[in-house]
Order: structure tokens, then sequence, then C-alpha cells
């Protein structure tokens, strides 16, 4: 019974096409910021930025809440249908968060590809300036450029606000009715 309600919610996610990339993208872009602040954070020299990593954390919690809150809102109608043909409130649940969750799973890939490509590029770059005065301050040759535990950082922070995400838009799913899926729209 799992397995098929998480492939509905990754079908649902994909029927939104307009939805699915623009979050995407946000997150994709929101999870390669807090990647470079978790890395800046942990490994950088000097003091780092607390303040960049607070807003990029908060951003990741309001960017949740928001999808979240569009998703239920956009989806009360399928929602109550779902009611109707007797799906419980946990596999509505279950759906909800099988779509938030693939959206999640989606941008990390992406962004995941992307680190590479930089990282990639980054590391020739300074491969080819080694023998240069300018490359020597640029790069430290043990320190690698990015590290893994920012990444796993970064993927643990969106699961996490995607779960709280969804538990203060569970109330809604909770409170909407079946009859909401046999209203007459005019």
């Amino acid at each position: 019974m799992g397995l098929r309600l998480w492939s509905k919610s990754v079908k649902l996610a994909m029927r939104s096409r307009r939805r699915f990339i623009a979050f995407t993208l946000m997150y994709t872009v929101l999870m390669v910021w807090m990647t470079w602040n978790f890395q800046d954070f942990l490994y950088g020299e000097g003091t780092p930025n607390v303040l960049l990593l607070v807003v990029s954390i908060l951003s990741t919690l309001l960017l949740s809440i928001l999808y979240a809150w569009i998703v239920i809102n956009y989806r009360k109608n399928e929602i109550a249908t779902l009611k109707c043909i007797g799906y419980k409130n946990s596999n509505i649940r279950t759906i909800i968060i099988g779509e938030l969750t693939w959206v999640t799973f989606v941008a990390f890939m992406i962004m995941a590809e992307t680190l590479i490509h930089i990282t990639a590029g980054l590391t020739y770059f300074y491969q080819q300036q080694i023998g240069t005065i300018s490359a020597s301050n640029y790069i430290d040759k043990t320190t690698p450029i990015l590290n893994i535990w920012p990444i796993l950082a970064t993927l643990a922070m969106f699961l996490v606000s995607q779960i709280l995400g969804i538990l203060v838009m569970y109330s809604k799913i909770l409170k909407l009715r079946p009859i909401v899926a046999l209203r007459v729209l005019k």
C-alpha cells in the first residue's frame, strides 16, 4: 500500500508541471546556497558568516511551509475526492509528504550534479594555476574544495523542513471534508 501511495504522489507532483519546475528550481538554488554556507561555516578560514547560514535556514523553513500550503490549497478537491472514495487522512498525508519529498529529491539531485561540476571546474582551474604565485594564495592543496558533510547537512535540513511544513499544514487536511468534492463550482 505504501509504495502505491508514493508512486501516486510522484505522479501528482509531475502533473502540476509549472509548480513542480518552479519549486524544484527554487529548492536547487537554495540548496546550493545553503551548502556553500555550511561549507564556509564548517571549514572556512577566518570567522564564518553565521548570519548567511541563519538566513538560508530560515528561507528553507519558510519556503517549505509555503510549498506545503500551496500544495494543500490547490489540491483541496483532489484531497476531498480521495476522502470520498475511502482514503484515510494518514494515506493523504503520505501522498502529500511523498510529493514534497519528491521535489526535494529532484532538487537535491540537480544540486549535487551542479556542485560536482562547479567543484571539478574550480579544481581544474586551480590545477592549471599551480605554477603561479596567485594560485597558492587561493587554494590549500590538502583541503578539498567541497566536503560531503555540508551536502548531507543541507539534505537533512530540507527533509526536516519539509516534514515540519506538512505537520503545520496537516490540520488543513484533517479539517477538509469530503463534501467539498461534491460541491458545484460556479
